[in-house]
């Protein structure tokens, strides 16, 4: 097994183990974030939980996930193309359920605020494939994805995206401003 497929298998056993022990999130954080939006990270974990209690455009983007099939993994790593965000070209099915992972460069050091932007903005992608039942492997989502939302570097990128992740942002700092 080449090293790239034994991370991959690694991985997926994680959110296998994720899916039948839970989240290492309380139950208090558990209810306050959708079950479909998941993250190992205490720290990102709390993020989405905020996120949620401040910003109604996260709610939404966090409700139209749970009508989909789908699973999100928001995670710490390193994108590919050096940005502080994305969604991973992977996808793995099982039984029903299609999993998605979310990346989170931690090495960049952005508020909180702006990483909860990033997580709204990247949660808007997680849609945009998860609504198409097609999409089944990172193959099938790549090809989607140079379709219906290409740009001249290796990044795709949709204005719903960068409009949630605004969105998010905007209601955040009002949120702050009013409930500190």
């Amino acid at each position: 097994m080449g090293k790239g497929a034994r991370r991959t298998a690694v991985w997926a056993s994680a959110v296998y183990l994720g899916i039948l022990v839970g989240s290492p999130c309380s139950a208090d954080q558990m209810s306050e974030t959708n079950p479909s939006v998941r993250s190992s990270d205490r720290a990102l974990a709390d993020l989405i939980g905020k996120a949620t209690r401040g910003s109604q455009t996260f709610r939404n983007l966090l409700a139209r996930i749970e009508t989909t099939n789908g699973i999100v993994y928001v995670e710490p790593g390193k994108c590919r193309t050096g940005v502080r965000a994305c969604l991973q070209m992977w996808m793995h099915v099982s039984g029903p359920n299609r999993f998605v992972r979310i990346v989170i460069d931690r090495s960049i050091r952005p508020s909180e605020i702006e990483t909860m932007r990033s997580i709204g903005h990247e949660l808007q992608h997680a849609i945009e494939v998860l609504r198409e039942p097609t999409i089944i492997d990172g193959a099938t989502m790549f090809n989607f994805l140079k379709r219906t939302a290409p740009t001249d570097n290796p990044r795709f990128e949709t204005t719903a995206a960068v409009n949630a992740g605004n969105a998010v942002f905007d209601e955040l700092r009002q949120w702050f401003r009013n409930d500190p």
